[in-house]
């Protein structure tokens, strides 16, 4: 997208890994260019499984989501997962961005039943759904990647 001179923000919350195993995940924040932590095995917060939550850390990232709808041409909330939700500023912020007119790519879980999360995958009729799968997954990138271009252009 921004070799086509298109800006790109939001977050996204790839894994962390020491020794070849799983003690967290982080936010990476395409907004602002930067990355901090969201959970850690061990660490206070919220629970989720083994996991403490830094929800001070998805305030900060849903300031940045805020920041892209008002300044970039495509926003990224990958994902709004149980950690994510621990969050009550991070939902408002992707219930913000699923309301503006700024397309945004949002990565949701097929069996959370929070509300904000249903309203995504299931009850919007502005939105493009797409079910990841073993055998979509390779391709799904580049026909969203598409979808998204054609409707900036």
């Amino acid at each position: 997208m921004e070799d086509r001179g298109y800006t790109v923000g939001g977050i996204y919350c790839p894994e962390v890994r020491r020794g070849g195993r799983r003690v967290g995940f982080k936010i990476v924040d395409l907004t602002e260019d930067d990355e901090y932590p969201l959970a850690e095995v061990g660490a206070p917060g919220p629970r989720v499984g083994r996991y403490g939550v830094y929800v001070e850390n998805l305030e900060r990232a849903a300031d940045s989501i805020e920041r892209a709808v008002e300044e970039a041409d495509l926003v990224i909330v990958d994902e709004v997962g149980p950690m994510e939700l621990k969050s009550e500023r991070f939902v408002e912020a992707v219930e913000t961005a699923a309301d503006a007119e700024t397309p945004t790519i949002f990565v949701v879980h097929e069996r959370s039943r929070h509300p904000t999360v249903v309203d995504l995958r299931e009850r919007r009729d502005d939105a493009e759904r797409y079910r990841v799968t073993l055998e979509n997954r390779d391709r799904l990138p580049e026909e969203i990647v598409q979808l998204v271009l054609d409707w900036l252009e």
